[in-house]
């Protein structure tokens, strides 16, 4: 794991249903991106007239078909209003969800290392 990036329990929310699962979050993505895997289960996929292109940070691409607007709940604390992904189309397997910068900064997220792990707090300060 790059040292930008850390994992955090997350559960999702829309309508009746629910997802528990480890995020990646990772403060060096410009946008907060789930897998079209994810959002089929959720039920809760909205299609782009006009898919798009994202690049990562290691040159590859993640094809954006849509977005998806879901409750949250990070680290046991509810999100104010939810929020709203990118749904990529080919995102790697073994990541369901990341948590970008957008996120980090709305919702007070700060990260911090104990040792050998990261922990994620978010902030009471609102």
């Amino acid at each position: 794991m790059k040292p930008e990036q850390a994992t955090a329990d997350v559960k999702l929310r829309y309508g009746d249903r629910f997802i528990e699962l480890k995020v990646l979050v990772d403060t060096g993505a410009s946008k907060g991106v789930i897998s079209k895997r994810l959002t089929d289960k959720l039920g809760a996929l909205i299609p782009l007239e006009e898919p798009y292109e994202l690049r990562t940070a290691n040159e590859g691409r993640l094809k954006i078909i849509g977005r998806c607007m879901v409750d949250v709940v990070f680290q046991g604390v509810k999100v104010p209003g939810g929020a709203v992904f990118e749904v990529a189309e080919n995102l790697r397997k073994d990541v369901e969800l990341i948590i970008g910068r957008p996120e980090v900064d709305s919702w007070d997220i700060i990260l911090h290392r104990r040792g050998r792990s990261r922990e994620r707090y978010p902030s009471n300060s609102k």
